[in-house]
């Protein structure tokens, strides 16, 4: 939901809850701090899941620098998502996400040049916008172990005013954003499957590559429980490489993310970029519970 609103409660379960941390340039200045928390839920499915309609709300708090600089956000996503061919192998989903947007920052802290102040000019220390976004999607699975998928978003797309001063040629440019990824087996026992991913974002004029993928271990490799391993490895811009190993127990993942710097920077951040921590967590309650069940074998 947080990089393409047609992923919202795109799931196999009922309800998901999300939440992400990320503290970024600790060493370069005050940091700057990402919260981001979520809660999503299948509003409506037909009995055989090939038609589906999901809603989410999320909370993004970004706040930078020593003048407290960033954005505190509640997004409302919805998406409709449908599968093309009667296995529910492949999905074609959209969503669209309506944001209010709060900027703020702290006046009182900010130095003006001596020769005179700034202060006066700024006519505002806090705005509230209202932002749309839109994405859509394509996952096709030809069983367990192979999954493509394909999404594309644009964010920002009413180009909301941002604006400290009475300039209403101050606005936020539209984002877009894409992203390919195919998981497959990559040892004949299933255990192991390799995901090279890519992801590619344009804003204005500046541009952002993260590519790369992820090695995945299944400890337990049964229809009764799901422990899978991994660590993924990508390379941003030349910029940064990030590591990222995560832990998924059935419905339950955590995971670990470490941006390392190489770039001219790297002089004064030494090399840390970023430390970022999540989980999510998926379930059913129990008016909500699938009626579908798999079962391995025959019951006598």
């Amino acid at each position: 939901m947080f990089f393409n609103p047609s992923m919202t409660a795109f799931m196999n379960n009922r309800f998901r809850f999300s939440t992400i941390y990320r503290n970024q340039w600790q060493t370069v200045s005050p940091g700057y701090n990402t919260f981001f928390a979520s809660l999503e839920a299948v509003a409506y499915a037909n009995i055989d899941y090939s038609r589906c309609l999901g809603l989410g709300v999320g909370f993004t708090s970004d706040v930078a620098g020593s003048l407290s600089f960033g954005e505190r956000d509640i997004a409302v996503s919805g998406s409709y998502y449908m599968s093309l061919d009667r296995h529910n192998r492949t999905y074609i989903s959209f969503g669209v996400q309506a944001m209010r947007k709060n900027w703020s920052v702290d006046i009182q802290k900010a130095e003006f040049n001596r020769e005179g102040s700034y202060d006066d000019q700024i006519r505002y220390d806090n705005l509230s916008t209202f932002d749309v976004s839109f994405g859509a999607a394509l996952q096709y699975a030809s069983d367990e172990q192979h999954l493509f998928y394909a999404g594309v978003a644009c964010f920002h797309v009413n180009r909301p005013s941002m604006s400290y001063f009475d300039d209403t040629d101050l606005f936020l440019h539209r984002r877009f954003f894409a992203n390919l990824s195919y998981m497959f087996p990559f040892s004949d026992s299933e255990s192991l499957s390799l995901n090279p991913q890519i992801f590619f974002q344009h804003q204005n004029n500046f541009n952002e590559l993260l590519a790369g993928g992820e090695i995945l271990l299944d400890l337990d490799n049964s229809v009764f429980n799901r422990k899978i391993m991994s660590l993924g490895l990508h390379l941003r811009n030349t910029e940064a490489i990030v590591v990222s190993p995560k832990f998924r127990y059935n419905d339950f993942c955590v995971g670990l993310s470490y941006d390392v710097n190489i770039s001219k920077l790297n002089k004064v951040s030494h090399t840390y970029g970023a430390v970022e921590l999540w989980l999510n967590y998926s379930f059913n309650i129990h008016n909500y519970k699938q009626q579908t069940t798999k079962i391995p074998c025959p019951i006598f």
